[in-house]
């Protein structure tokens, strides 16, 4: 059987049997797949604190190609994310940016440049107190690496640039209305061009650089509202760890 040999950073796991569990990771090379770790769950597992989620991981697995289920073979921690546990904000928002990466990611579908968001956006977590732009910005960019890019620059209807200071939005089309365009169409809300603006700026932005993106007090909850809306359209679902961070930041 062939081993693979990849990075990885694990998203849940679950119990299997009476020692075992089956883990599931998302990969830097082969996408998101299951394993089994045998043992895992003894004292003195090989395996250790690997398998907590949001562990980076260094990693071997074997098992046929293109089948539902591996065998984890060996691992290491490239990096446990242990001050971001220690922090309950921190912890919510790194599984919230775990359970995106899940729902987004298809199964056994390389996403490199996924993966490295998700490692970038753990690791400013880590070190970063202000955690609502980072919030926004990786739901802007996972949308887009989905494939979800929202039309922010034209008209989704007639392909104009929007010259008023109100524009539409849509959330299941994924963009923006002019003013004339509105009036021909149900309309879901409408936004500002400054909070526009901060909105295309989240797509553009070094995520290494989001603590230099100060938005208005007053812009936070409308851009907070058009990302989250976007990922319900696309996900039709609310993901459990977003109600805690919401929480939090209060």
């Amino acid at each position: 059987m062939p081993l693979y040999r990849t990075q990885a950073v694990v998203l849940r796991s679950m119990n299997l049997g009476d020692a075992d569990k089956i883990v599931t990771l998302f990969t830097r090379d082969y996408g998101k797949v299951k394993v089994v770790a045998k043992a895992a769950r003894r004292i003195k597992s090989r395996f250790g604190a690997c398998l907590e989620p949001m562990t980076h991981l260094s990693l071997i697995y074997f098992g046929k190609e293109h089948q539902d289920l591996y065998r984890l073979n060996q691992c290491d921690i490239v990096h446990s994310f242990q001050k971001v546990r220690e922090h309950p904000q921190k912890f919510y928002t790194g599984i919230y940016f775990v359970e995106l990466s899940e729902s987004l990611v298809a199964e056994a579908h390389p996403e490199t440049p996924t993966f490295d968001l998700l490692c970038k956006a753990l690791r400013k977590v880590e070190g970063q107190t202000d955690l609502e732009t980072l919030c926004r910005l990786y739901e802007m960019r996972i949308m887009a690496l989905a494939g979800y890019t929202p039309r922010l620059k034209r008209c989704i209807q007639c392909r104009e640039e929007p010259q008023s200071r109100w524009v539409g939005f849509s959330y299941t089309r994924h963009g923006i209305l002019c003013a004339p365009c509105q009036e021909q169409t149900a309309l879901e809300t409408r936004i500002q061009n400054g909070t526009l603006n901060y909105l295309r700026k989240l797509l553009t932005l070094d995520i290494q650089h989001t603590d230099r993106l100060k938005i208005p007090k007053g812009s936070e909850a409308e851009i907070e509202s058009i990302t989250h809306r976007l990922i319900l359209a696309r996900l039709g679902r609310e993901l459990k760890s977003y109600p805690f961070i919401k929480k939090m930041a209060v």
